[in-house]
């Protein structure tokens, strides 16, 4: 009996090191969080956010971004909607800037936004293990990716197959916290800024505010435009891009070595030629990025970081098709 006690054991202890090497845990409530609710909340969102707030409906969860009147990206959000609330998630660094550009539309809409941050804790689970650490953990399997449910007062929102945020009261993040966290390897925001370099998910910070319109971000190719709906702010030029234009401009996925940072340059025979968007995590191989680059530059030979003598960019796929002619 205790030998196969200790087998057990054993294959338990494995199986342990497994879900810790396959699943991050990350304390994301330092991360953006704005509430919108009252009788007009929709439709004051439909009028600002490059999304279909109808189509919120159910249990969807949806990228949506919100631009300038020039139709240069100010924020990127991940939105969804639970008992008559909306839900903005965001860099961290966006908290107060994207709050007061919003407020500045409501006027008289009966809509009203708040820092929803001090009062709704999150975490996020990254990773290939996240469906065997949930049901280790006594939970229920994770929404489908783009979907979020509702399970023991947490509201579970699947960003894809290997990112789920989760979200509720402090008291009860605690306690699942305390349940996964044997289960898993601690993570950094870092590390979700990594999963999202890896997704293809061009996420704008505060250094990144209003440089590009949301097709060079690829926002059109991950389903966070709407070319269906109505006005909003921005909506003149996104239209017309997509239907008159080309964009010339658009997000891939490189590797470079050294420490790229955001908004650094990237020179193609000594001219600008393209700018980084985020940063993922370094390792012996080098750092993952986005960048938005001039495709036509990309087509004549290679780009370097910061400088012509700079190291050389190395492309990386992406989880969805980009057209580079």
């Amino acid at each position: 009996m205790a030998v196969v006690t200790a087998h057990h054991d054993a294959k338990q202890t494995h199986e342990m090191i497994e879900l810790h090497n396959a699943t991050t845990l990350i304390d994301l409530s330092a991360r953006t969080l704005i509430r919108v609710t009252g009788a007009e909340s929709a439709t004051f969102l439909q009028g600002q956010l490059t999304q279909d707030v109808g189509a919120l409906e159910g249990s969807r969860a949806l990228w949506a971004a919100h631009c300038s009147p020039k139709g240069r990206m100010l924020a990127s959000f991940l939105m969804w909607q639970t008992d008559g609330q909306i839900w903005l998630d965001a860099s961290a660094d966006l908290a107060e800037p994207a709050l007061r550009r919003l407020r500045m539309y409501v006027l008289r809409a009966k809509a009203t936004l708040e820092d929803a941050r001090t009062t709704v804790s999150r975490l996020g689970l990254c990773g290939p293990g996240i469906a065997a650490a949930l049901k280790t953990a006594g939970c229920a399997d994770a929404p489908a990716p783009g979907t979020h449910d509702q399970q023991e007062g947490l509201t579970r929102v699947a960003l894809s197959a290997q990112r789920l945020l989760l979200a509720g009261p402090t008291a009860a993040i605690s306690l699942l916290q305390a349940r996964l966290a044997p289960l898993c390897q601690p993570g950094t925001l870092q590390d979700w800024t990594a999963a999202a370099v890896r997704e293809g998910i061009a996420e704008i910070t505060l250094a990144t505010q209003d440089e590009w319109i949301p097709q060079m971000l690829n926002w059109d190719l991950i389903g966070g435009v709407s070319f269906k709906k109505g006005c909003y702010t921005g909506q003149e030029i996104v239209a017309r891009t997509h239907y008159l234009g080309k964009v010339k401009r658009r997000l891939l996925r490189f590797r470079v070595a050294g420490h790229p940072e955001i908004g650094q340059e990237l020179l193609h025979a000594g001219s600008p030629a393209g700018k980084v968007v985020l940063v993922g995590t370094a390792s012996a191989q080098g750092s993952e990025l986005l960048a938005v680059i001039q495709l036509e530059a990309w087509a004549h030979g290679p780009l370097a970081l910061g400088s012509t003598e700079g190291p050389l960019l190395e492309l990386l796929p992406l989880p969805y098709p980009v057209a580079l002619d």
